[in-house]
């Protein structure tokens, strides 16, 4: 038989065309983004020889391919792979494949491959460009973060339904293989995050390919809903920190004869407080987002929590000439920190000591590490004598709001000045003291 007519060959072919135009297409988005390298990431290269070369790995009894005591017998329908065990369409080349090592295994299973596949993309039919794009726009749809706990979380899911004996189809699901996974991930790890996790992954998995979804089925809602109730546990927030608290810090560290270290960790408190900063907007902010006006200073807000749109807000801080005015700290630590008012760095960076003039000077890196500015933070808070176990770096957050609040800003510039969405994430901020507890049972006139 002809090797150049040959199923194998014919299906090699098919898969280097497919996953060259999506190729093409992925490096044409890169050309015309902000990327500095325009090369093909790593991952996209092997992608495609995996494409091409699987198939004829898969057809030859391959001596490299090593069995692990748990390694499936067959691979998951990937865009890579070319026989389909579900029977849902696709070119089918006989073969009798090997058992598939577990680290070829997880290079394999390494995205939504199965769900671009399925329902409603099975019968798409349109240049490799068209579909390409599609499902680029789809994946944006949920934010970087959300769409990689997605994957992470439905990988697991489909090495779970290849451990099990039989195995289990993973892709469309049925509701009750998905209610034992539910109750597997419940039991085993006791969090309620790790199930809601797997629910919205598999949920969105469906929604997106158009078939049915086994996460409206009421036996895995009702699963869900058993699931967060026995993984319940008491939240126990941490404190808000006080003005009384920032006092301490910055008579022992925010001195105008302090040294950079000193005067970082004191603009840092103060400006999160002042200005109600997650610390992912603290760290991010950069010199150019700063303009300081006579009686005020306006922080550009670039990238926020609830800001999915990336539009952008402006926070307002006034200057008020006191000890602990975070106006007044900025400016001392941009003077010590030789940050230029043309700058686009972040200020706040990690620090290395020159020998040569006996100063600490900031480093040309990336914004501040969290670990190390919880650590900063504990350090500073347990050489006032605070009991440091009690407090965070979102307790610099919730203080501010929590002062606020008891000096009752309206809740309209309340929100605007934090960024909340909703009044619930607002309301979960607040710390209120006694005498404003005290007032609801004072006002029963008994």
């Amino acid at each position: 038989m002809s090797t150049t007519t040959s199923p194998l060959i014919r299906t090699m072919t098919k898969n280097y065309d497919r996953q060259k135009t999506e190729l093409c297409v992925l490096l044409k988005r890169r050309r015309g983004s902000n990327h500095t390298n325009h090369a093909l990431p790593d991952t996209a290269l092997l992608s495609l020889l995996l494409a091409v070369f699987l198939p004829l790995l898969l057809e030859v009894n391959s001596s490299f391919f090593v069995a692990s005591g748990n390694a499936v017998n067959h691979l998951p329908t990937t865009s890579v792979s070319t026989a389909s065990q579900s029977g849902t369409g696709g070119n089918t080349v006989p073969c009798s494949a090997p058992p598939i090592s577990q680290a070829v295994r997880d290079q394999l299973v390494n995205d939504f491959s199965d769900v671009f596949q399925t329902g409603r993309w099975a019968s798409i039919q349109t240049s490799g460009e068209n579909l390409a794009d599609l499902k680029f726009f789809c994946e944006k749809s949920k934010s970087e973060s959300t769409f990689r706990k997605y994957r992470y979380a439905f990988n697991s899911w489909i090495k779970w339904c290849y451990s099990q004996s039989p195995k289990v189809q993973h892709f469309p699901a049925s509701d009750f293989n998905v209610s034992i996974y539910l109750i597997n991930l419940s039991k085993q790890f006791n969090s309620v995050a790790k199930v809601n996790e797997a629910f919205y992954a598999i949920s969105w998995a469906h929604e997106i390919s158009g078939t049915q979804n086994p996460c409206h089925s009421s036996l895995v809602v009702s699963v869900l809903e058993g699931a967060r109730r026995l993984s319940a546990k008491p939240v126990t927030k941490k404190e808000p920190i006080t003005s009384e608290i920032l006092q301490q810090i910055v008579n022992r560290y925010g001195t105008g004869s302090s040294s950079l270290p000193d005067i970082r960790i004191s603009c840092m408190c103060l400006l999160s407080y002042a200005a109600f900063l997650r610390f992912s907007e603290l760290v991010n902010l950069k010199r150019s987002d700063i303009t300081f006006y006579e009686d005020h200073l306006s922080l550009y807000i670039s990238k926020s929590k609830t800001d999915k749109y990336k539009t952008g807000s402006n926070v307002i801080v006034s200057k008020t000439n006191n000890v602990t005015c975070s106006y007044g700290m900025l400016q001392l630590y941009l003077k010590i920190a030789d940050i230029a008012s043309d700058s686009d760095c972040f200020i706040f960076r990690a620090l290395s000591f020159c020998k040569k003039s006996g100063k600490y000077k900031l480093r040309n890196s990336g914004p501040l590490s969290y670990s190390r500015a919880r650590e900063l933070l504990l350090n500073a808070l347990e050489s006032v004598g605070v009991d440091k176990s009690k407090f965070g770096l979102h307790s610099l957050r919730s203080g501010g709001a929590t002062a606020a609040a008891n000096a009752g800003v309206s809740d309209r510039l309340f929100k605007k000045h934090g960024r909340w969405r909703s009044d619930n994430a607002k309301d979960g901020y607040v710390h209120e003291n006694v005498k404003s507890l005290m007032s609801v049972s004072q006002s029963l006139n008994i």
